[in-house]
C-alpha cells in the first residue's frame, strides 16, 4: 500500500488517561459556558429569527399566516425583553423615577416596545397575506424578494424543529444554539488533538471559540451557529485526509459541506471555493520550488473545486437568489426603498465607505487584527497544508464582509475569519513550546564518554 507523506501529522494514540481528562475538562467547560449564557434565553433575537422561526414552524405543518404571527409573538416578546434591559440600566430612566415606581416603569418601557412592534409588523403581515406573490416556505414579514432568500436555507429551520416542537419557541431556539455551539466547540477540540496538540491546548481551543465572536454569535437564534459547526466538520474531514485517512475524511468534508450548503449556500460557496484558491496557491509554490506534489493535498483541491462547481450549478439550475439579487437587496435596504439602477457603482461607493470606517476602528482598537495575524502564525508556522484550509475560511468571512459592506450587522458577517485565531493560537503556543524545549535539549550539557564520575567522598 501506497504510504504518503503527511507533514508531522501522524501522532501515537492518546493514552486512556489523556482521553478521561480530556472529555472531564471539555463538559466542565461546556457546563460553565451554558451557565453563563443561561442567564440571557429571551432577548437575543434578531430580524432574521423571524423569518427562521415561521419557516420552522411551517416544516411543523402550520399555515403561512399562522406561522409568520407565532413568529412575530416571539420576535417581539424578545424586543420587549431587551427593551427592559436596556432600561433597566439607563440613567435617564433612572432619574426620572425616584419614587420607588422603578420597576413599574421598566415594565411599561418594554410593554411599550412590545405593542410598537406588534402594531407594525402586524400590520405588514395582514398586507401580505393577500399577496399572489408569495409561495413556498416565504414568510410575510417582508418584501417576497427578502422572503425568498430565507426561504432556500432550509437547513437552520429544520434542525430547530424538535427543540421548537419539544421545548417552545424561547427554550427551544436557545438549546439549539446552544447544543450546536458546544458541538462546534468540541470539534475545534478534535481537530487540535488530529493535529497533535497536548489536551490543554486543545481545550484552549474550546475556550477560545466560547470567548471569541464565535461563541456569540453561535448563541443567536439564527445560522451562524449551525454553519460554524458544519464548516468545523468539514475542516475535520481535511485534516483526516491530511492524516492520509484519504476516504473516510473525504467522506465527512464532503457531508459537511453538503449540509453547510442547506443552511447558508452562498457562504458555503465562498468557503469551498477559498480552501480550493489556497491549497492551489501551496500546490503552484510547492511545483515552482521542484517539491513534489502530494496526493492528499490534491485530493482536497479537486474535492472542494468540484463541489464549489456543484453548488454554483445547482443554484443557477434552480434559480436561487444569487449576487445579483444580493446587491439589490443590500442597496434597496432589504428592498423597503427603490431598486437602484446601477448598483455596481453604488456598491463600490458604499464599500469604499464601509472598510474606510471598519480599519478606522480596527486600527483604533486593533485586537481583531492581533487575532487574525496570531493565528495566520501559528498555522503557518505548525502546518501550512492546515494552515491553507484555515485561511481559506477566514478569506471567504472577509468575501462575505466584502459582499454585504453594512456597519449595522456587526462582526456576524466576518465570524467564518475568527475561526483561524481560535484554532491558530493553540498551534502557536504549541510550536514555540516544542521550540522551547527543543533549544533547551540543545543547550544542555553532554555528558562525556571519557570523563569519570567522581565517587562521593566517605565520611
Amino acid at each position: 500500500m501506497t504510504m504518503w507523506r503527511t507533514d508531522r501529522l501522524r501522532r501515537p494514540p492518546s493514552p486512556p488517561n489523556d482521553r478521561r481528562v480530556l472529555l472531564f475538562w471539555f463538559f466542565v467547560f461546556a457546563l460553565l459556558f451554558a451557565g453563563a449564557q443561561s442567564a440571557q434565553t429571551q432577548g437575543r433575537a434578531v430580524m432574521d429569527t423571524r423569518q427562521y422561526l415561521a419557516h420552522s414552524y411551517m416544516l411543523q405543518g402550520l399555515g403561512r399566516e399562522e406561522a409568520s404571527r407565532r413568529a412575530l409573538d416571539y420576535f417581539c416578546d424578545s424586543v420587549r425583553v431587551r427593551s427592559a434591559q436596556r432600561d433597566s440600566a439607563d440613567l435617564a430612566h433612572y432619574r426620572e423615577h425616584d419614587d420607588g415606581r422603578t420597576a413599574e416603569r421598566e415594565h411599561d418601557d418594554g410593554r411599550t416596545a412590545e405593542r410598537e412592534c406588534r402594531r407594525t409588523m402586524g400590520e405588514r403581515v395582514t398586507r401580505n397575506a393577500g399577496r399572489t406573490d408569495v409561495r413556498g416556505y416565504m414568510a410575510l414579514f417582508s418584501d417576497p424578494r427578502m422572503s425568498e432568500i430565507f426561504a432556500t436555507r432550509p437547513g437552520y429551520p429544520l434542525y430547530t424543529v424538535p427543540f421548537v416542537r419539544g421545548f417552545g419557541p424561547v427554550v427551544g431556539l436557545w438549546l439549539a444554539a446552544l447544543v450546536a455551539t458546544v458541538a462546534a466547540s468540541g470539534l475545534v477540540v478534535l481537530v487540535l488533538r488530529t493535529l497533535g496538540v497536548c489536551v490543554p491546548l486543545a481545550l484552549t481551543g474550546q475556550v477560545l471559540y466560547y470567548a471569541l465572536p464565535t461563541g456569540k454569535e453561535s448563541m443567536l437564534p439564527q445560522c451562524e451557529g449551525l454553519l460554524l459547526c458544519l464548516l468545523l466538520a468539514a475542516v475535520l474531514g481535511c485534516v483526516r485526509v491530511l492524516r492520509g485517512r484519504v476516504v473516510s475524511g473525504t467522506a465527512i468534508a464532503v457531508l459537511a459541506f453538503a449540509g453547510a450548503a442547506v443552511v447558508k449556500y452562498a457562504q458555503t460557496l465562498l468557503a469551498v471555493a477559498g480552501i480550493a484558491v489556497m491549497t492551489a496557491v501551496l500546490l503552484c509554490v510547492r511545483r515552482l520550488r521542484g517539491d513534489r506534489p502530494v496526493r492528499p493535498e490534491r485530493m482536497i483541491l479537486l474535492t472542494t473545486a468540484a463541489l464549489a462547481v456543484a453548488i454554483q450549478v445547482v443554484v443557477l439550475a434552480y434559480g436561487l437568489p444569487s449576487t445579483k439579487a444580493s446587491l439589490q437587496e443590500l442597496l434597496s435596504v432589504h428592498y423597503t426603498r427603490s431598486p437602484v439602477d446601477d448598483p455596481g457603482a453604488e456598491f463600490w461607493r458604499l464599500s469604499l465607505a464601509f472598510w474606510r470606517e471598519w480599519l478606522r476602528d480596527a486600527l483604533a482598537q486593533p485586537l481583531v487584527l492581533l487575532l487574525l495575524g496570531c493565528g495566520a502564525w501559528g498555522a503557518f508556522r505548525h502546518h501550512r497544508p492546515f494552515a491553507c484550509l484555515l485561511a481559506g475560511v477566514a478569506l471567504a468571512g472577509l468575501a462575505n464582509q466584502a459582499g454585504h459592506p453594512e456597519m449595522s450587522v456587526g462582526p456576524r458577517l466576518m465570524v467564518m475569519a475568527m475561526l483561524l485565531p481560535v484554532c491558530g493560537i493553540p498551534l502557536l503556543i504549541e510550536s514555540h513550546v516544542r521550540r522551547s524545549a527543543a533549544r533547551g535539549r540543545d543547550l544542555a550539557p553532554r555528558p562525556r564518554a571519557d570523563r569519570r564520575v567522581p565517587a562521593p567522598a566517605s565520611r
